[in-house]
């Protein structure tokens, strides 16, 4: 009787264990923004913009005045839990941020705006904050 409820115990621990979730996802290159400190507004021309920020832009907006903008969004998402037979609780943060580069008519960048690279946590609660 013993050495089946030690079984049992082991089979239920497994099961257990075999329920715990970890997933990351991320979007793009977050190191966009760290580069971005080689894009000169006055001096860089947009056809060079991909090859000094090491990706292609996610969006190329065309604006009135011939002018253009272009963005490199990236981040990153977090998901954590634990999935029983019946019940799975989890919990996912996640966090964005974009780079964005302004160009006049001749393709000559006029400015540039960069968001800092997110920061997200993990966290193993599924309620609350």
């Amino acid at each position: 009787m013993g050495r089946m409820r030690h079984i049992l115990t082991l089979v239920l621990l497994a099961a257990l264990a075999g329920g715990c979730i970890w997933n990351r996802a991320k979007v793009n290159d977050a190191s966009v923004a760290a580069r971005v400190s080689r894009v000169a507004p006055g001096k860089t021309h947009a056809s060079e913009l991909p090859g000094l920020l090491g990706a292609e832009p996610t969006a190329v907006i065309p604006l009135r005045d011939g002018q253009t903008l272009y963005g490199w969004a990236y981040g990153d998402a977090k998901t954590e839990g634990l999935s029983l037979i019946l019940v799975t609780l989890t919990k996912t943060n996640s966090a964005f941020a974009s780079v964005y580069v302004l160009a006049d008519a001749q393709g000559v960048v006029r400015r540039v705006q960069a968001t800092p690279p997110p920061e997200v946590a993990w966290e193993t609660w599924p309620f609350g904050e």
